[in-house]
């Protein structure tokens, strides 16, 4: 997958072509997983079909999506050994496309763009509009976002993984969460510095969500899109007598969608009640200031045991030092991401957008040759 993403990258920066590059990316979908892009076809004529001759209700698509997007991660996921890689992501657009009019080949052109398909963002058809304007300063920012994110993938997540595998110690939750984190926002900046150099842009999926105050603060800054799905097609009433609970519902809705999303088993589940008791328990002590960030900070230490099903067998980490202190580095390297790019990237960008594009391309060709790794992200497994 990741070689994909670096000739798609190639394709992208030295045509500027937002025809060819969606076109790219169907090729890559069918010849990587020809299961899922036939499945994906079949979606998009039931789409048109279902558009043309029925009218649904906006809930209703949502939670018609819901189900069987819980069915496929139930019944085909990882542990069972047979995946359909990026149908989730598909159905989740489709309740945006469904009401589009938009022929089946362009459909299917979009819900299958490898980009975006099989770790996400869900992108709403306004994302595949061509920019207005286009300059050597935002190429510069693509080729960078795209490097970076090259950078987090055959580094930061490498490591991260690693460790998260090898280590079960009270601290498996935090390399757990470090490495999912790096993996899921590798593959979106990749995705948005292939789609920003030809001409169009993908949504963010993060924004940096370890700078929070609250769990749900967390989960409006963690996988964007998906948070914005679930406002958009389970909306809470603004009746003067439902606003007060408005906070409460979107959690709750949102959290649940995330659980089901994953599929029904007990983790998935007890993920789900985690969140939503951790949720209330936040919302009573809201006032506290400083144990609200101390609970945070133990949100953090605590989510990825829910979410695994793993009981840590060690108080200690057993990893070795050289491993703990590429942990470090990694996890500081994240951080730094989050705290400074997006303010300060505009100023790297004017020093010179030239120099950043010709540093950008050698990385990216220099990894081309010598990385050792092209394994599956973490999201595509959902």
């Amino acid at each position: 997958m990741v070689t994909a993403l670096i000739v798609l990258y190639f394709i992208s920066a030295i045509t500027n072509s937002k025809k060819i590059v969606i076109l790219s990316g169907v090729v890559f979908s069918f010849l990587l997983y020809p299961e899922t892009f036939f499945i994906i076809c079949a979606i998009s004529l039931l789409v048109k079909i279902l558009s043309t001759y029925v009218i649904i209700k906006d809930l209703y698509i949502a939670l018609t999506v819901l189900v069987l997007i819980l069915l496929k991660n139930t019944f085909f996921s990882t542990a069972s050994g047979y995946q359909l890689v990026g149908v989730s992501f598909a159905l989740f657009q489709v309740c945006y496309y469904i009401k589009d009019n938009i022929s089946c080949g362009d459909l299917i052109s979009k819900l299958s763009f490898f980009p975006q398909l099989y770790c996400g963002p869900i992108v709403k058809p306004s994302s595949f509009d061509r920019l207005k304007k286009i300059n050597i300063k935002s190429l510069a920012l693509y080729h960078l976002i795209f490097a970076i994110g090259l950078f987090f993938k055959i580094y930061v997540a490498y490591v991260t993984h690693k460790i998260f595998l090898e280590d079960n110690s009270l601290l498996n939750s935090v390399f757990w969460l470090a490495y999912m984190y790096s993996d899921y926002l590798s593959w979106s900046l990749m995705g948005i510095g292939i789609a920003g150099l030809a001409g169009f842009k993908m949504p963010m999926s993060f924004r940096a969500p370890f700078f929070c105050r609250n769990v749900s603060q967390f989960y409006s800054r963690w996988n964007i899109t998906v948070f914005k799905w679930c406002n958009d097609f389970f909306k809470v009433s603004g009746s003067k007598k439902y606003r007060k609970y408005k906070a409460y519902i979107n959690i709750i809705v949102s959290v649940s969608v995330l659980s089901l999303w994953h599929g029904l088993t007990f983790n998935f589940l007890s993920f789900g009640i985690f969140n939503i008791t951790y949720f209330l328990i936040q919302n009573k002590i809201k006032k506290y200031r400083k144990i609200l960030l101390i609970s945070q900070i133990l949100f953090y230490f605590l989510v990825g045991y829910t979410f695994n099903g793993i009981i840590p067998n060690y108080i200690f980490p057993t990893i070795s030092y050289k491993y703990g202190i590429l942990f470090i580095v990694s996890l500081v390297t994240l951080f730094l991401f989050d705290f400074f790019f997006y303010r300060k990237v505009k100023k790297i960008i004017s020093i010179s957008p030239p120099l950043v594009i010709a540093v950008s391309l050698i990385f990216v060709t220099i990894s081309f040759f010598v990385r050792h790794i092209d394994g599956q992200f973490y999201y595509a497994q959902f």
